[in-house]
């Protein structure tokens, strides 16, 4: 029996630098699959959060678009009120406010506040862009209030045309305010509008 023990401590002694290396092998293959798996989740959460940050900025690309659309209206707008309050002549029935109405996205904003990607992206980046989709809003819920507004005032109604630009011109004036702050906030962001 005892030469048996002093066997198996031997062979055991004689093996358990390779059940070492094997052990320690396992172990080196589980940590370095661990940090490789962590290093991929790390790079793809930056590609996300690079492709949702480009999908912001194209939004609000398209959102300069109609903005940018909608200032010289709003300006003419302006002016035909500011007329018509000042006294100008104006033919019976020719008072015409045609607002339009801008369509600004925020569906990729929204989106991305929803998933972990924005992670990855720059707080400051995102506080600024932030206050730009504020103001969206803000000219978007005066936008609607005007546009309520104009459609609460009766066709071939009792009202004379200054009264109906008085008040108009409140609303219109705050929007055009609100159309060239967006505007410079959106050439911040994006730098100067393109030529075409």
């Amino acid at each position: 029996m005892t030469g048996s023990k002093i066997t198996l401590s031997t062979r055991l002694t004689e093996k358990l630098p390779e059940i070492l290396i094997e052990a320690g092998s396992v172990v080196f293959a589980l940590l370095l699959a661990r940090a490789l798996n962590q290093w991929n989740e790390r790079r793809e959460l930056r590609e996300r959060g690079e492709a949702v940050r480009a999908a912001i900025r194209a939004e609000l690309s398209e959102n300069r678009t109609e903005i940018g659309a909608a200032r010289p209206n709003l300006v003419g707008i302006q002016k035909q009120l500011h007329d018509v309050i000042d006294g100008k002549e104006l033919a019976e029935h020719a008072l015409s406010v045609d607002l339009g109405v801008s369509l600004l996205s925020a569906a990729a904003w929204r989106a991305a506040l929803a998933t972990q990607a924005t992670q990855t992206i720059d707080f400051k980046w995102m506080t600024k862009v932030a206050k730009i989709y504020e103001l969206q809003d803000n000219y978007l819920h005066v936008q609607a209030a005007a546009v309520d507004q104009l459609t609460s005032i009766p066709a071939g109604g009792n009202k004379d045309a200054k009264a109906i630009a008085e008040s108009l011109i409140s609303r219109v004036d705050g929007l055009a305010q609100l159309a060239d702050g967006l505007a410079k906030a959106y050439d911040d962001e994006l730098g100067p509008m393109p030529a075409h």
